[in-house]
């Protein structure tokens, strides 16, 4: 009953209604997060959210808003402008955000002992590489072999500055779809991306994506948070930690992980 209420008035949080806490003290948390669609995780492509159906990590955070007593709003923008908005201070923080040093100098993430602390995170998620059937392209889990071309990478992702520490080429390209069509065209020999993203629009479009195959194993299984930029935390730094605290607590409830088997998996 308790994670039931959580959901309904995370709605009214939405819509600007704000809790007792809220109406008397605290201004809203404004996050921004990507435009791409990363299902089940979030949906809609654009700048558009569907209250219906935004995705569990939609979800998940405006429970955690509403235990927190913090009122949220969201907007969507390209993940690389998003990450230079929470720099400038001009958003309060982005989510979906996997943890590297590269990163600390856009924000701050849930931390506990010096390290990320994976207790508040909000979900994992997984790098492949994606390649052409008959590419001749090689991964043993250490060596992408067989190259002809740069790997293709989104822009602004934290997969990038992997490849290029493994030593790889990366073509960057903020869209997705356009990432998949030079891999099935031949202009690139692979893209590495989060499945999440890629399995999906592999499935919706099988003959525009008709040779695309993934190569096992994985390239990084990692935690995601939700990142709060400088900026806040110096000046509310109490309202991060206990959203982030939220994020865990709601993320741990049965009621939870049924709606999301219930409502999100496919």
């Amino acid at each position: 009953m308790r994670l039931a209420f959580l959901f309904a008035a995370a709605i009214l949080v939405c819509l600007g209604v704000p809790t007792a806490r809220a109406a008397e003290t605290v201004k809203p948390i404004v996050l921004v997060y990507d435009t791409n669609e990363n299902p089940p995780f979030t949906y809609g492509v654009g700048t558009d959210i569907d209250s219906k159906k935004p995705g569990f990590v939609i979800e998940l955070i405006k429970a955690a808003a509403v235990h927190a007593e913090i009122p949220l709003t969201f907007n969507r923008v390209p993940w690389a402008r998003g990450l230079e908005m929470v720099e400038a201070g001009e958003a309060d923080g982005t989510f979906m955000s996997s943890y590297t040093e590269e990163r600390l100098r856009y924000g701050v993430y849930p931390m506990k002992d010096g390290k990320p602390d994976a207790a508040r995170k909000l979900t994992d998620l997984s790098y492949w590489f994606y390649t052409r059937a008959g590419s001749g392209v090689t991964w043993d889990g250490k060596t992408l072999a067989n190259l002809h071309t740069p790997v293709a990478a989104t822009t602004g992702y934290a997969v990038v500055p992997i490849l290029e520490k493994m030593g790889l080429a990366v073509e960057a390209d903020p869209i997705h779809m356009r990432n998949l069509h030079k891999l099935e065209s031949g202009d690139l020999d692979a893209y590495a991306e989060l499945q999440a993203h890629i399995d999906g629009l592999i499935k919706a479009y099988p003959r525009q994506f008709r040779t695309i195959v993934k190569l096992e194993p994985a390239l990084r299984t990692t935690p995601y948070y939700l990142m709060v930029s400088k900026t806040f935390y110096a000046a509310r730094g109490p309202d991060a930690e206990r959203l982030w605290d939220a994020i865990g607590w709601v993320n741990a409830q049965p009621e939870f992980i049924d709606m999301v088997h219930e409502k999100y998996t496919e």
